[in-house]
Protein backbone atom coordinates (compact mmCIF):
# COMPACT_ATOMS: atom_id res chain seq x y z
CA UNK A 1 0.00 0.00 0.00
CA UNK A 2 1.39 3.40 -1.01
CA UNK A 3 0.16 6.94 -0.43
CA UNK A 4 1.15 9.36 -3.16
CA UNK A 5 1.42 12.90 -1.81
CA UNK A 6 1.05 15.51 -4.54
CA UNK A 7 3.59 18.31 -4.86
CA UNK A 8 1.06 20.85 -3.58
CA UNK A 9 0.25 18.67 -0.56
CA UNK A 10 3.95 18.23 0.15
CA UNK A 11 4.41 22.00 0.15
CA UNK A 12 1.58 22.39 2.69
CA UNK A 13 3.06 19.64 4.89
CA UNK A 14 6.70 20.81 4.66
CA UNK A 15 6.64 22.97 7.84
CA UNK A 16 5.48 19.93 9.86
CA UNK A 17 7.92 17.55 8.20
CA UNK A 18 10.81 19.95 8.90
CA UNK A 19 9.85 19.96 12.58
CA UNK A 20 9.89 16.12 12.62
CA UNK A 21 6.17 15.77 13.29
CA UNK A 22 4.74 12.26 13.19
CA UNK A 23 2.02 12.23 10.54
CA UNK A 24 -1.02 10.03 11.03
CA UNK A 25 -3.86 9.39 8.60
CA UNK A 26 -6.63 8.86 11.13
CA UNK A 27 -9.97 7.26 10.34
CA UNK A 28 -12.20 9.50 12.49
CA UNK A 29 -14.30 6.72 13.99
CA UNK A 30 -14.30 7.68 17.67
CA UNK A 31 -11.77 4.99 18.59
CA UNK A 32 -8.49 5.82 20.31
CA UNK A 33 -6.78 8.32 22.53
CA UNK A 34 -7.00 11.25 20.09
CA UNK A 35 -10.64 10.83 19.05
CA UNK A 36 -13.32 12.77 20.89
CA UNK A 37 -16.15 11.34 18.81
CA UNK A 38 -16.65 9.54 15.57
CA UNK A 39 -18.54 10.77 12.59
CA UNK A 40 -22.09 9.44 12.76
CA UNK A 41 -22.92 9.44 9.09
CA UNK A 42 -22.57 7.28 6.05
CA UNK A 43 -19.43 9.18 5.03
CA UNK A 44 -15.93 7.90 5.69
CA UNK A 45 -13.97 10.67 7.36
CA UNK A 46 -10.20 10.95 7.70
CA UNK A 47 -7.97 13.50 9.41
CA UNK A 48 -4.25 14.17 9.33
CA UNK A 49 -3.04 14.15 12.93
CA UNK A 50 0.31 15.64 13.86
CA UNK A 51 2.13 14.31 16.92
CA UNK A 52 5.60 14.90 18.25
CA UNK A 53 8.05 12.02 18.50
CA UNK A 54 7.28 11.35 22.20
CA UNK A 55 3.49 11.26 22.01
CA UNK A 56 1.74 7.90 22.16
CA UNK A 57 0.89 6.55 18.73
CA UNK A 58 0.06 3.00 19.86
CA UNK A 59 -3.46 3.22 18.37
CA UNK A 60 -1.82 3.56 14.96
CA UNK A 61 -0.09 0.22 14.56
CA UNK A 62 0.41 0.13 10.80
CA UNK A 63 2.36 2.45 8.55
CA UNK A 64 1.97 3.33 4.91
CA UNK A 65 4.87 4.18 2.66
CA UNK A 66 4.48 7.57 1.03
CA UNK A 67 6.38 10.22 -0.90
CA UNK A 68 7.13 11.94 2.43
CA UNK A 69 8.03 8.87 4.53
CA UNK A 70 5.98 6.70 6.84
CA UNK A 71 2.41 7.73 7.62
CA UNK A 72 0.70 5.82 10.41
CA UNK A 73 -2.84 4.43 10.36
CA UNK A 74 -5.07 2.19 12.50
CA UNK A 75 -4.58 -1.29 11.04
CA UNK A 76 -8.30 -1.87 10.46
CA UNK A 77 -8.70 1.40 8.54
CA UNK A 78 -6.80 -0.10 5.61
CA UNK A 79 -10.05 -1.81 4.55
CA UNK A 80 -11.16 1.61 3.29
CA UNK A 81 -7.95 2.22 1.34
CA UNK A 82 -6.91 0.96 -2.07
CA UNK A 83 -3.37 -0.22 -2.80
CA UNK A 84 -2.64 3.15 -4.44
CA UNK A 85 -3.99 6.22 -2.67
CA UNK A 86 -3.34 9.92 -3.32
CA UNK A 87 -3.38 12.87 -0.96
CA UNK A 88 -3.73 16.09 -2.90
CA UNK A 89 -4.90 19.67 -2.47
CA UNK A 90 -8.25 20.66 -3.93
CA UNK A 91 -7.29 23.65 -6.11
CA UNK A 92 -10.56 25.49 -5.52
CA UNK A 93 -11.02 24.98 -1.77
CA UNK A 94 -7.34 24.52 -0.77
CA UNK A 95 -8.18 21.52 1.45
CA UNK A 96 -6.63 18.07 1.41
CA UNK A 97 -8.45 15.40 -0.57
CA UNK A 98 -7.89 11.64 -0.22
CA UNK A 99 -8.59 9.63 -3.35
CA UNK A 100 -7.80 6.45 -5.23
CA UNK A 101 -8.35 5.21 -8.78
CA UNK A 102 -11.85 4.25 -7.55
CA UNK A 103 -12.74 7.85 -6.70
CA UNK A 104 -12.64 10.38 -3.86
CA UNK A 105 -12.70 8.76 -0.43
CA UNK A 106 -12.72 12.03 1.56
CA UNK A 107 -12.92 15.48 -0.02
CA UNK A 108 -11.96 17.40 3.13
CA UNK A 109 -9.14 15.94 5.23
CA UNK A 110 -8.28 18.47 7.95
CA UNK A 111 -4.94 18.80 9.72
CA UNK A 112 -5.23 18.47 13.49
CA UNK A 113 -2.02 19.50 15.27
CA UNK A 114 -1.91 17.69 18.62
CA UNK A 115 1.69 18.49 19.47
CA UNK A 116 2.22 20.17 22.83
CA UNK A 117 3.14 23.82 22.62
Amino acid sequence: MFLHVSDEAQIKLTPYIERKAVIILDLDDGVGRYSKMGVCSLDTSFRLLLLDQLQDKSDFNLSLDSDIGSIYIKDYSKRYLDEEMTLEVDPRLQVFKLKSPSGVLDGNVPIVDLRPE
